[in-house]
Order: C-alpha cells, then structure tokens, then sequence
C-alpha cells in the first residue's frame, strides 16, 4: 500500500465546495480507499450513471476486481489502476466470490477530461503502476490528503486534479528523447544522423540506410521505439532548430524555414503553428517566449 494511505482505515470523501466565482477546468470530487468482499453488490455500469462527464481512477491494493471495456474483459490486479470515463460502456466490480481492496479518485473538469480521454485513447484503461511511479504517489498522497481534510479549498482540489491530469498526460506521450543507452544500437544510429544534420537534405531512407535495415522495416522499430514515425521525429527536429534560430537571430523568418530544412515557407509556417500554436513571427514577437 502506498505509504501516504497507511493507517487509514476504509472511507470515502465527496469533495464539495461552494462555488467559488471563477471557473475550474479541473476539480476532485470524491476519494476514497474500501475494501469489498463477496457477497457485496459492488458493481458499476458507466452508461448508468447519469449523463454528467467525469473520470475515475482506481487503483488496486489487494485482491482483484474485473472490468468490461468495450466489450474486452481485463483482470485488475494488484498494481494495476483502472483509468474510465463517464458516460461510457464500461463495467467493473468484484470477480465472482473475490474480494478488492483500492484507492479512488473521482475527477471532472474539461482539462481532466481531455486528459482521460487521450491517456486512455493511447495506452488502454488499465496501466501498470509501480510504487515509485510519480503518477501513483501523486494520486495516493491526493487520495490521502482528502480523506484527512487537508484538502480546505476549492483551489487546492483543483490543483490536485490538475496535477494527476498532467501526469497522464505526460505518461502517454511518446518519448522522443529516449536515453540512448535505452535505445537499439541501429535506431540509435539513425537518431544520431537526425540530430547532426536536421537542416540537411535528410530522408527516411537516410535514417533507414544509417540503421541498416530496409526502409519498411526500419520504420516500424522505430515508431515502436520512438512512439512516432521517422518523418515526424526529422520534422520535430527541424521545428526544434527554428525554435532556437527565432530566438537567438534576427533572420527574416524565410531565412530560418530554409536553414532548418524547410523548403516552402509557407509549409514552415502551418508546421510551425501547428507544433507551437503560434506563427514563428508571433512567435518571435512575443516576450512570452525571450527576446534576442
């Protein structure tokens, strides 16, 4: 058991506050840590539980619970926390004469939501977490906080809530810059090419060739690798390149979309914005982002 909940006995919390004035995209609003046991009805449809949208994390401390997910039926073991979302076609609950033991967070708010949604777009609703994990701690420790009213305000909630988001978020994302001692000796080759001549006349069959494999075979190991195709990754070079040219020169913007390997400005630009959600001359305007 996360160390944050020893001690604690069962219990569950409704985070409820009086409305503060200003609108929150991200809010707690229950937890609780329970222990179920056969012949308990613990059991829980995600298209009966009203049309309100919010999101769940449950993670498991003991024993085993079950879940239907669109159809596919995972164990959830120990170790393992169940991501969903509501309204959806899901169904969980305790396995036939088992029992469970868990800690849950029930969230809503629109950037919870984006986040679930994508997390669980990418890696499943059922994510292996290991006792270290920052993404566990921060749950338990919110979990824990709650349960003990150290959790006073509606702002603290929300940051809470932010926080666990952003941790999916950032645990679903694709690794780009992978150690390289973690990395395949061939992909590693491929990686080193990119990053030494991302303005250059650089091609996927360049990296294939660098790795030693075929073009095909090539780009499977390292989108798998990677979590992203080999153009993308050339390209976030090249974006990453023009992020330090627009900062650190005064190159009209034509210029640097060259110099980064662009060869249609106007194609540098949609990429630019596109990455960053800014045009590069925007970009270099505005003091949000350091000035020459």
């Amino acid at each position: 058991m996360p160390s944050r909940l020893r001690g604690l006995a069962p219990q569950s919390r409704a985070v409820v506050f009086a409305k503060a004035g200003l609108g929150l995209h991200a809010m707690v609003t229950s937890a609780g840590l329970e222990r179920r046991r056969a012949p308990d009805p613990y059991s829980w449809h995600g298209l009966r539980r009203g049309s309100a949208q919010f999101a769940l994390f449950q993670y498991t401390l003991a024993g085993e619970g079950r879940l239907t997910y669109e159809g596919r039926l995972y164990r959830i073991t120990p170790g393992q926390a169940m991501l969903l979302f509501f309204p959806h076609d899901n169904h969980y609950g305790l396995a036939e004469g088992g029992a469970w033991e868990f800690f849950y967070l029930c969230l809503n708010g629109s950037e919870v939501m984006r986040a679930w949604h994508t997390a669980v777009g990418r890696r499943g609703p059922t994510w292996v977490l290991c006792p270290r994990d920052p993404l566990l701690r921060a749950a338990a420790g919110t979990c824990a906080d709650l349960l003990t009213g150290r959790v006073q305000t509606p702002w603290q909630a929300s940051a809470r809530a932010y926080t666990l988001a952003m941790g999916l978020m950032q645990q679903a994302q694709p690794s780009p810059a992978a150690s390289p001692r973690h990395r395949f000796a061939p992909l590693q080759r491929a990686v080193d090419l990119c990053r030494a001549r991302p303005a250059g006349r650089l091609s996927v069959a360049d990296l294939a060739n660098a790795a030693g494999y075929s073009r095909f075979h090539f780009t499977r190991l390292f989108t798998q690798s990677e979590g992203m195709p080999p153009g993308e990754f050339i390209q976030r070079q090249r974006l990453a390149l023009a992020v330090q040219m627009l900062q650190t020169t005064a190159l009209p913007i034509k210029a640097v979309a060259l110099k980064c390997g662009f060869r249609d400005p106007q194609y540098f630009g949609r990429s630019f914005r596109k990455a960053y959600g800014v045009p590069p001359g925007s970009f270099r305007r505005s003091g949000m982002y350091g000035t020459l």
